[in-house]
This record gives structure tokens, C-alpha cells and sequence, in this order.
């Protein structure tokens, strides 16, 4: 798997070509957020002078296949004379127009082909987004308006993505154009899992109440827009169907957790004509959004693709299955965020989330878990003085060897988890070696993580280390992930320097040994310097230089 950035189509980096560098190369991608690059360029690169901010298209592809396109909105000049660009995804290109004030009836998808067609036609070609598929579905039609000036960007998403959800995706005709997509679900599943053993480092469970209500006023559209003979800004309510009251009520969640009333800008359709209509809508959306807990699940994999490539790699959007054991059964979860080092793939993070289930169903399951494990306990272990705590300890050895045509993977891997019925403690070594063509690397990662299971509040909390040792043609690289200052032995120089080790240099390093000699840029000695016999001392306030033998 390798990654390769075009400034348009001229060719800015490639691992496999040393003069075509770059330093840093990030890649962020968020789910429908327009999604971000950042590289650094030395001067010594050809496309150098081949990236012009606002103008040029920045192309990332992972092989073959195009993954992201974008224009550079920053470029700062560094120490050294190279630029730092900044790059803004394509998505970015609906807040160059301007949507004036409008009244539209009609579905989803042709309100989405309203907005990009008005896009297309207020700019420039290179600034155009193609209109792609679009799944996303209302069971009525739908009646968007406004008598304000706003960006495109801002009408899609607050008319479209937040009432309606849903998934932005943008794929790339044959001429490298960028094609807009709004889709109802994620695009692909990926063959790849996520498990607990196998490519699983770190995981993260959070359950917010913040967003779950347990009531809601459903508003629909303004009166003066279903009967032009209404003057007031008064809008349609449930009341007519619903006993003369305004307000719908989950009464089994509000029995339990309180009337907690939604925001009336979440519960207002513009659309909606009819109050029978109205309370459909509410009764969905208070069963389906309102009363739910909103679980995110942040994790950090490995993407084995880096190290097979039988493997598929994990893709943006991708459904994604993950299953760690009794801490996360077996689920399907969008993968909605993924940071990716370019120029280390196999260190890419990626966020999944996020998954909605309800407050009932969630805290009685919860409830009867809690059953089972009281009553298994007591009928075992119960004496005359209470319940005994249980651990159970459970040591796990896996040792293995993978071998591709691009890589020898060598790998060990020692679990310790101790489980009570409170508390889960789990500490992972992993070390890997990769041989591969120009370079031997190898990592040890240490994972430590702590779980608190009570009264059915789940944390945790992760401390994860990565160090390295790396033998690359021009060297040894030794680094820490929890330090910036990393190692390098060059030929007859110890270089210790921050940033990408192919570039450094006796001009760039901190500090570096060569001939015997140690060269640093800023020196701070604390309590004396000796050269030979001589030496400075502090002393009263005072700099001394005296004989010290």
C-alpha cells in the first residue's frame, strides 16, 4: 500500500522516488466535514514551485485509487526555505457560493440537486462539484425556504445533513473531477474486522445523555404558508390530534429519567402540512433520536493491509464489524473519522461511532446482567459474612509469524487481564519486527488500560506507549511516541533531532556528536562547566574560572 500526493499533475511525493519528499504528510478525514491535508515541501523537491495556493488541486491516492482532493488555503515558508501547505478538502468548495433566498417543494434528493446546480452555476470549473447518487428518502416532500443570503455550504448542511442525516462521499470520475454523493448508508463494508487479540490497541467507550430527551413540542410549517389568510408566525402543532396538547411525552423513559424536553429547533419541520403528519414525524423521531444515548467508540486498529496485502485496507465511511469480548460484543460501526500518516501507514487511526441505543433497552440489559452475575455469584460463593469478590486471571501468549511478499512480520503478543465484577485491568506488549526492501523497523507498543464497570457506568482509561527502532539506508532511528526528540546514528554522526529523519542535518539537528566533538545549539549548565582542571563555577553571584586540582 502506498500513498502518492499531485499538485494537479504534477507529482509531489512518492516513497518509492527519494527526490519527490515531503516532510509529515497528515491527512485528516471527518465525516461530512470537507476533511484537511497537511505537508511540508523543502526546496529540494521538483514540484516545488508547483503548488499555487487556491489554485492548484492536491491529489492523494493510496495506489491507484483517488482519496481525497483539495485546494492549499495556507502556505507558510519555514526555517530551511521549505512551505508548509494546508489543504482544504473539495466539500470546502460549497462555501465559495452564495444561495439567495428561496422556496422549494420537492424530495431530498432533488432539494440536493438544487443546491449544487446553483453552486455549479455561480463558479468557476475548477470550483464545481458534480452532482452524484443520493439515497437519503422522506416519506413526504419536503418544503426548505429562506429569505436570507446564505453559502451554499450552510444551506446543505443545516437543511439537509442535520434534519435528515445521512452521509457525504466523494468519488472521482475519470478525469479526476470530484462527484458529490449524499447517501443514506455507509457505501461499503469493509472484509477487514476490528478484534480484541488480533489488530485491536486501544479502545474508548462514551455514553453522552447530553442530546436524549424524553418529550418534544413538534412544530411543522409556518400557518401563513399552508393558509395564506393566517398573518401570524405561528406554526402547525400536534394539538388538533393529540387532545388538545401540544406536547408529545415519552411517559415510560419520563417515568425513569425525568421530562426532559427536546430544543423546539430540533422538533421543527418546515415541511410538514398536516398535524397528523406532524405526530408521525415527532413519535418517530422521539422513539428513534430523542430518548437514546449517543455512544461513541474511539479506537486506534492496526490496519492489517499494511502488513498483507490479501488484506483489504480500511476505507472512509466504511462499515466496520468489531468485536472485544464481553467489553464490546460483535457490531457493525461507521468509521467516521481516520487519520492517516502518509508516510506511515500502518500507524493510520481511525474513529468509529456513532451507535444509538435505547435508554431503556441499554440500562435493562444492563440491569439483568448485574442479575446474573449477583446470582451466579451467591450461588457458589455466598458465606454466613456476605460475598466472596471473584478475580479471574487469564494469561494469553500469542506468538506468531506472517510472511508476505512485501514484508516478514514477527510478532508476540502477552494479554494480561484480571476481571472482577467491578473492575477490569488489562496491560498489552506488543513487539513487531518488518523487513522490508531498504528498511528493518522495529516497534514495541505498550498498552495500558484500566476499566471501571459500577452500578452500570463503564470507563476507561488508556495509556498507550510506542517506541521504535529502525534501520533505513541512510542509518538507525531510535524514537518514543511520547517524546518529540528522536535518535538517529548516521555514517560517523549521532544526530538528536524532531521531525522527519531523512531530512535531518547537521544545519536542522538540535544537537549531533561527530568526530568527537558534541555541537548544540543552546546550552543551559545548572551547576558548573569543567575543562580539564579548570573549571566555571557559580559562586555568590559571581562567574569563577579557577584551577580545580
Amino acid at each position: 500500500m502506498i500513498y502518492t500526493i499531485y499538485s494537479d499533475s504534477f507529482l509531489v511525493y512518492d516513497p518509492r522516488l527519494p527526490e519527490y519528499a515531503v516532510i509529515d504528510p497528515i491527512l485528516n478525514l471527518s465525516v461530512n466535514e470537507p476533511g484537511l491535508l497537511t505537508f511540508t515541501v523543502p526546496d529540494t523537491n521538483p514540484s516545488a514551485g508547483n503548488i499555487t495556493k487556491l489554485v492548484s488541486r492536491i491529489k492523494v491516492f493510496r495506489d491507484s485509487y483517488q482519496i481525497f482532493q483539495g485546494r492549499a488555503i495556507k502556505d507558510e515558508r519555514t526555517l530551511g526555505n521549505m512551505h508548509k501547505y494546508t489543504v482544504e478538502g473539495c466539500i470546502a468548495f460549497l462555501i465559495d457560493s452564495v444561495r439567495e433566498p428561496y422556496s422549494f417543494t420537492g424530495t431530498p434528493a432533488q432539494f440536493f440537486a438544487f443546491l449544487l446546480n446553483g453552486h455549479n452555476g455561480s463558479v468557476a470549473e475548477s470550483q464545481r462539484l458534480i452532482a452524484g447518487s443520493c439515497t437519503v428518502t422522506d416519506e413526504n416532500d419536503i418544503t426548505p425556504y429562506s429569505e436570507l443570503w446564505d453559502s451554499t455550504w450552510n444551506v446543505m448542511k443545516s437543511k439537509l445533513i442535520d434534519k435528515y442525516g445521512g452521509y457525504l462521499y466523494v468519488t472521482f470520475n475519470r478525469d479526476s473531477k470530484p462527484v458529490l454523493n449524499w447517501l443514506a448508508e455507509p457505501p461499503d463494508t469493509a472484509t477487514q474486522k476490528i478484534e480484541f487479540g488480533e489488530n485491536l490497541l486501544s479502545l474508548a467507550i462514551t455514553k453522552d445523555a447530553d442530546e436524549s430527551y424524553t418529550a418534544c413540542v413538534p412544530l411543522g410549517a409556518k400557518l401563513k404558508a399552508i393558509d395564506p389568510a393566517y398573518e401570524t408566525e405561528a406554526r402547525l402543532t400536534i394539538a388538533d390530534v393529540h387532545d388538545n396538547d401540544p406536547r408529545l411525552i415519552d411517559s415510560a423513559n419520563a417515568a425513569i429519567y425525568g421530562t426532559i424536553y427536546a430544543p423546539v429547533s430540533l422538533t421543527t419541520w418546515d415541511d410538514v402540512t398536516l398535524p397528523t403528519n406532524l405526530l408521525h414525524k415527532a413519535q418517530a423521531w422521539l422513539a428513534a433520536q430523542g430518548a437514546r444515548l449517543k455512544e461513541t467508540i474511539q479506537l486506534t486498529a492496526v490496519d492489517l493491509a499494511a502488513l498483507d496485502t490479501n488484506v483489504e485496507t480500511f476505507k472512509f465511511l466504511d462499515r466496520v464489524i468489531v468485536s472485544c469480548g464481553d467489553i464490546l460484543p460483535e457490531a457493525y460501526f461507521v468509521l467516521t473519522k481516520m487519520t492517516i500518516p502518509i508516510q506511515n501507514p500502518a500507524a493510520t487511526r481511525i474513529t468509529i461511532g456513532d451507535s444509538r441505543a435505547s435508554l431503556v433497552a441499554d440500562n435493562t440489559g444492563r440491569i439483568n446482567g448485574a442479575i446474573d452475575r449477583i446470582e451466579g455469584i451467591e450461588s457458589d460463593y455466598v458465606t454466613n459474612s456476605g460475598a466472596v469478590e471473584i478475580v479471574q486471571q487469564q494469561i494469553t501468549n500469542n506468538t506468531s509469524i506472517l510472511q508476505s511478499a512485501q514484508q516478514i512480520i514477527m510478532s508476540a503478543l502477552e494479554d494480561y487481564v484480571a476481571t472482577s465484577d467491578f473492575e477490569q485491568f488489562q496491560s498489552t506488549v506488543m513487539t513487531t519486527l518488518s523487513v522490508m526492501a531498504g528498511t528493518i523497523e522495529m516497534n514495541f507498543y505498550e498498552t495500558n488500560s484500566e476499566i471501571s464497570d459500577l452500578n452500570g457506568d463503564m470507563n476507561q482509561q488508556f495509556e498507550a506507549i510506542h517506541g521504535f527502532i529502525r534501520m533505513i539506508a541512510s542509518g538507525i532511528v531510535i524514537g518514543e511516541s511520547t517524546s518529540n526528540i528522536k535518535l538517529k546514528l548516521e555514517n560517523d554522526i549521532l544526530y538528536f533531532f524532531t521531525g522527519d529523519e531523512d531530512s535531518v542535518s547537521t544545519e536542522n539537528a538540535i544537537a549531533y556528536f561527530s568526530a568527537g566533538k558534541l555541537y548544540v545549539n543552546t546550552v543551559q549548565i545548572l551547576t558548573g562547566m569543567r575543562i580539564g582542571p579548570f573549571a566555571w563555577m557559580p559562586e555568590s553571584d559571581n562567574l569563577n574560572f579557577k584551577l580545580t586540582e
